[in-house]
């Protein structure tokens, strides 16, 4: 899409997301989800990836492993993360980013309870919305989110 029209198009699409993702950003700070935006993330991603070590998250997240490491470090001083035997058979002592990563039953349970109140809150603002639009809505993002895959 290179006329004009479709960069109208490609800005406005832009725009939206740019909205939703501030927007839900805003509402898990200050409403019933008990992550923030960064830790429900990488909780997913670990959920998602038993084993992973901050070297995969980095990777997938396109992250600095420094920002990453100090994220975890919170994580983990949460409760909600703790790394295991070093990933590779590495010395325990290394660094956390070469560490496989785990979620503590706290983790599991506090990203159940993020995972429902954003989708309480999703279904919340769909609520009027036929189940063909949202079905839609789902492929497109879907459709979306699959071009992103390198």
């Amino acid at each position: 899409m290179t006329d004009q029209r479709g960069q109208q198009g490609i800005d406005t699409v832009y725009s939206e997301l740019e909205t939703v993702s501030r927007r839900a950003v805003a509402r898990a700070r200050h409403k019933s989800a008990p992550l923030s935006f960064v830790e429900h993330s990488l909780v997913t991603f670990i959920a998602a990836n038993p084993g992973c070590r901050a070297t995969d998250i980095a990777a997938d997240f396109g992250l600095n492993r420094s920002t990453v490491s100090r994220q975890l470090g919170g994580l983990v001083e949460l409760g909600l993360v703790e790394p295991g035997a070093a990933a590779g058979g590495t010395a325990g002592g290394e660094a956390r980013r070469g560490q496989a990563l785990a979620l503590t039953d706290r983790g599991r349970e506090l990203l159940a309870r993020s995972v429902d109140a954003n989708r309480s809150a999703l279904a919340d603002r769909l609520a009027g919305w036929t189940a063909a639009e949202v079905d839609a809505l789902a492929a497109a993002l879907h459709r979306l989110n699959s071009a992103f895959v390198d």
